[in-house]
């Protein structure tokens, strides 16, 4: 699920006064005036989307960098945390518990039916539902969505709530609800794409790729491109020729090592920041074998977590202290300061054979046993962590055997909840940057999140960490930073999930095109990057 400067300060506080904030529809953080239009600029994917709801493929580098300039959220959560509004024009918070969204009027998606408030119900309604790879933490504090006006929508929550309006602005992708009713078995296929009232709709959707064209009802300043197309290009050298030869203007780098042959690319500029991405492992403590802490030990000590970053990425990605970065964890904490602080002093598992094999001979497997390792095989770096372990463990006499499954066969058992034993886990993101998201309820830990569509992979609950998982809702930073250093401390501890690396998101594009900013994933999630893209020729 991809920086120019990593989110490390307080967020402002969102969602819980009493205050009305209004927000004029003519208010817009991008700035487009006297800047050449392009006739098309096409981007490459290493992944085809499985389909155009997000709702089934929420892959940012993929489905939701398409859908997110084919439809519109409420409001717009920027990399900072900020929002800005969309289709929302006034924001009331009556009560703690609830908020009120007055939409703008005028709206019409791209076939020219106006907006309503009941396409706004229907569209957060569908991305909530328990089954929906976008539900994340919605049920467990979400009561109700009703249109109370033709332009009105109001969400109860069962009680306040942090960051309430950040997550409902990644969450309302806006879609014609009679549209979406009538094509809801097939839609995000090609004969059922989502229609929206964002800059583009989509014109074509084949095996091939994507394009989308201008929508002729937008009403907001319009991107540069007039026509964007997304093709599918798995492999980095072949994306390299692609740019070279001028058939691709930007894409996404998947092999960090190989950035200094992207620059070699004549008049090719990038653009890098850390992504606020997680890579760990997750072992499934429920049962055997990894239900043994002696032998989750001795996997974390058999990782050599530095070589495998500098092999997979070279210099763009850092070793995580925690399961977060600390640009998910510092929003809550006094200071950035007492944040690293914290991190500094949980218990590391660097490489260490000596340690590796007192932890195995302490377990229920002494002298070892076998297992079968998945990853996603468009995953590099999955791939070399998995070697890297079946390298260092097999002098234990532990025989790992690596599986490669397709993104669909991996996010399927991901969002299904059917992974078991080791697994490697890749581009976790949080929709906001706060450690609300992966820590509290719809996150990685607790009995809560032990269920279909949630994210507790490891399967690991404890009395402490269900105690204070709800805080982790709290609109009280304070009260969220103690429940997070509970959490962490306690993954720490116990191993469930072993910390791997926070890659960079690293863009590039080609000759006679640039980003007036450095884009990062949010960009992706919000539909930002195509408003900052321009024409040098």
């Amino acid at each position: 699920m991809e920086q120019p400067s990593r989110p490390v300060g307080g967020l402002r506080s969102i969602g819980l006064t009493a205050a009305v904030v209004t927000l004029l529809a003519a208010c817009t953080s991008h700035s487009t005036a006297g800047h050449k239009s392009m006739a098309n600029l096409t981007w490459a994917w290493s992944t085809p989307p499985t389909s155009l709801d997000i709702t089934k493929d929420f892959s940012i580098s993929g489905p939701v960098g398409i859908m997110s300039l084919v439809t519109e959220p409420l409001q717009r959560l920027s990399r900072t945390g900020g929002l800005t509004p969309v289709l929302a024009r006034a924001v009331t918070q009556p009560n703690p518990n609830t908020v009120v969204y007055d939409l703008r009027s005028g709206v019409r998606f791209s076939d020219g039916q106006p907006l309503t408030a009941q396409d706004v119900v229907w569209s957060l309604r569908y991305v909530m539902r328990p089954q929906a790879q976008t539900a994340g933490a919605f049920s467990t504090f979400v009561t109700g969505v009703t249109a109370t006006a033709p332009l009105q929508v109001t969400i109860r929550f069962k009680h306040p709530i942090a960051l309430a309006e950040a997550n409902l602005a990644v969450a309302s992708y806006v879609q014609e609800a009679t549209f979406a009713q009538a094509h809801e078995k097939s839609l995000g296929s090609a004969g059922a794409v989502p229609v929206g009232t964002g800059p583009y709709k989509v014109s074509s959707y084949t095996a091939q790729g994507v394009t989308l064209s201008r929508n002729p009802y937008y009403q907001g300043e319009k991107p540069a491109a007039e026509k964007i197309t997304f093709t599918t290009i798995p492999q980095d050298t072949s994306a390299q020729l692609a740019m070279r030869s001028g058939s691709i203007q930007g894409t996404e780098i998947t092999d960090l090592k190989a950035t200094s042959q992207w620059e070699k690319i004549s008049g090719s500029s990038l653009y890098s920041a850390p992504a606020l991405m997680s890579d760990f492992l997750s072992m499934d403590t429920s049962k055997p074998p990894f239900d043994d802490v002696h032998l989750r030990k001795a996997v974390a000590y058999s990782i050599d977590r530095a070589g495998v970053a500098k092999a997979a990425f070279g210099s763009h990605a850092s070793v995580l202290p925690s399961i977060l970065p600390i640009g998910e964890i510092a929003p809550v904490a006094p200071s950035s300061a007492e944040a690293q602080n914290f991190l500094n002093q949980l218990p590391q598992y660097n490489l260490d054979p000596a340690k590796a094999k007192s932890e195995l001979a302490q377990s229920q497997y002494p002298h070892g046993l076998s297992i079968t390792v998945p990853y996603r095989s468009t995953s590099p770096e999955s791939e070399l962590v998995v070697l890297n372990l079946q390298q260092n463990m097999k002098p234990l006499g532990v025989t790992i055997t690596p599986k490669p499954e397709t993104p669909a066969q991996w996010g399927a058992s991901l969002f299904q909840h059917t992974m078991t034993g080791l697994q490697v886990i890749t581009q976790f993101t949080a929709s906001v940057p706060d450690p609300s998201n992966l820590l509290g309820p719809g996150g990685v830990v607790g009995k809560v999140n032990i269920a279909p569509g949630r994210m507790n992979i490891a399967n690991w609950a404890t009395p402490p960490i269900d105690q204070v998982i709800d805080q982790m809702q709290s609109p009280d930073a304070a009260s969220r930073w103690s429940a997070t250093k509970t959490i962490l401390t306690g993954i720490a501890n116990d191993v469930p999930y072993v910390p791997l690396f926070d890659p960079d998101n690293v863009y590039v594009l080609a000759d006679g095109y640039n980003f007036t900013k450095a884009v990062n994933i949010f960009d992706f999630l919000n539909g930002d990057w195509a408003f900052f893209l321009r024409t040098t020729s």
